[in-house]
């Protein structure tokens, strides 16, 4: 992710009117913030010295000025709260090994996003985003985590995912909306043979009926193998009021004539103490 596509990413997110956007594999290093010149808002968090994995948040204007804070875990986590009404939003993005890792890789990941989950607050909607490179498939195995609207068969990482939502009572959101399957399918193959469902929008089982769609984008312009995949959800967002600074005044600027008349009122109140002072004694 460089600059130009960066501002390729912007400029489409304004133009599907998307508020906070989630990106993984953003590959760049260390954490940070900072505000584009559309006034955008980039939360990253990756290696500190390797240009690989790294997940970051891609936040409007408007929702910028209503964030509480943002926590850049790893190279494959990082989160970010939200204030809004009813209920505080904390967004999770996340970016999973890929289906070539080991074992150990795997378990390593779930645990740190375990970490990350039990860390949100009990009262916040909770959202987790990004590339599980997990494939859950069309056939609902568990209906209280997905839908039947899932795309292709169901891998060993899918069955991993769909455990890790039931132990944690998370839904697997872009499984529950019939879509055409050109909005279904978030990766395509290099040579464009292959199309599979391995981005996913996780939320509380609690708050699933605040969300009205979850589909893809193919017509998106982001420069990118894996498809936009947005999900439309009503909430109302409250503007965070920051405390005003103390004004500070450039004592510099006061004239010469003003401060030698103060300097000399203090000095004779001074000296009026001390005589009183001498008085008593």
């Amino acid at each position: 992710m460089n600059q130009g596509k960066l501002d390729i990413v912007t400029r489409e997110l304004d133009r599907l009117g998307v508020h906070l956007c989630g990106i993984s594999e953003m590959r760049w290093t260390g954490k940070g913030h900072f505000t584009t010149l559309t006034n955008h808002v980039v939360y990253f968090s990756g290696k500190d010295n390797k240009r690989e994995s790294g997940v970051a948040f891609v936040v409007n204007p408007d929702v910028a000025g209503c964030v509480l804070g943002y926590n850049p875990v790893n190279d494959r986590i990082i989160t970010i709260r939200i204030q809004g009404t009813p209920m505080n939003v904390t967004f999770i993005q996340t970016y999973a090994p890929t289906s070539a890792s080991s074992d150990e890789e795997i378990n390593t990941f779930y645990n740190q996003l375990q970490q990350a989950i039990n860390s949100v607050s009990k009262r916040d909607i909770m959202v987790i985003t990004g590339d599980f490179n997990a494939k859950v498939g069309n056939q609902s195995t568990n209906q209280c985590v997905m839908g039947n609207c899932g795309l292709g068969d169901q891998n060993e990482r899918g069955e991993t995912l769909i455990d890790f939502c039931q132990e944690n009572n998370l839904a697997i959101l872009n499984t529950l909306f019939k879509q055409h399957p050109r909005r279904l399918y978030t990766w395509i193959s290099p040579n464009h043979r292959y199309r599979n469902q391995i981005d996913y929008i996780l939320v509380n089982k609690r708050w699933r009926s605040s969300f009205e769609a979850a589909k893809t984008y193919p017509g998106a312009d982001c420069d990118s193998d894996h498809q936009l995949l947005v999900a439309t959800m009503k909430m109302r967002l409250r503007k965070i009021k920051r405390q005003k600074k103390p004004v500070r005044y450039d004592i510099s600027k006061i004239s010469d004539n003003y401060r030698v008349k103060v300097k000399n009122q203090f000095q004779c109140l001074l000296e009026h103490d001390h005589q009183e002072t001498n008085g008593k004694i």
